[in-house]
């Protein structure tokens, strides 16, 4: 595989997809945040805190920001393909989903994660969501109809030892299958959501925090920055 550098913005930190570009909220070390986007060119801009709220949550961002405790840009976000879109708070424990209208139709406050923060979250189809809890090394999947934790991979051990998972920062859902970047070990798997067999896809050189297939390309982000991953014809 090929890994072409976008950009050292974002590095140790997530990015969003909009429609057809890459979202990065820079935390500057604490202080009031910056915002960057990049298309298919892959040329970075900086924007402004509205097109990002607009660009990652839509033009219901206002009234949802309303109802949360906080701006979107503090949460992390997935959709459906109804238009529902989820927020989690980050490293806290709470799902607050929301119509495409922008009317709340969710605020759990879960028990799942034995006391491990949840640091990411997906969507899956019918009705599923997958959590990733990287100080428990694990990563569960939960039924949004139940309330109910269905499967998970870990033991929600404060063991930094474990295996497989080893500081699982985020997760990426395509299809039936779940992709796993591990910040601990460097590894990359790839779970068949069906038949739940795991395989190691790479290891990296450096730590990755996210691993996301979108439009305009595959990403990653390491401790260094944000890159393309591509393969290598040559």
């Amino acid at each position: 595989m090929k890994l072409t550098k976008i950009t050292d913005i974002g590095g140790t930190a997530n990015f969003d997809v909009g429609q057809r570009e890459i979202l990065i909220c820079s935390w500057n070390n604490g202080a009031n945040p910056d915002f960057y986007a990049f298309d298919n060119s892959k040329m970075v801009r900086q924007v402004d805190e509205e097109y990002f709220a607009k660009a990652i949550a839509g033009e219901t961002y206002k009234k949802i920001e309303h109802v949360l405790p906080g701006k979107v840009h503090h949460y992390r976000i997935t959709k459906r393909k109804n238009g529902d879109i989820y927020f989690c708070t980050y490293q806290e424990g709470t799902i607050y989903g929301f119509d495409s209208l922008g009317n709340l139709i969710l605020n759990w406050n879960i028990e799942v994660g034995e006391g491990h923060p949840i640091y990411d979250i997906k969507y899956q189809e019918p009705d599923y969501l997958w959590l990733a809890f990287p100080t428990g090394q694990t990563v569960a999947q939960v039924s949004l109809t139940d309330k109910q934790e269905v499967f998970k991979i870990g033991e929600y051990s404060w063991d930094d030892n474990c295996e497989p998972l080893s500081y699982p920062e985020s997760i990426f859902i395509k299809d039936n299958n779940l992709f796993i970047p591990n910040m601990g070990n460097n590894k990359l798997f790839k779970v068949d959501t069906q038949t739940k067999k795991m395989d190691l896809i790479m290891t990296f050189q450096e730590r990755i925090w996210q691993y996301e297939e979108t439009p305009i390309g595959t990403f990653i982000v390491t401790d260094t920055g944000i890159y393309e991953l591509e393969n290598d014809t040559n």
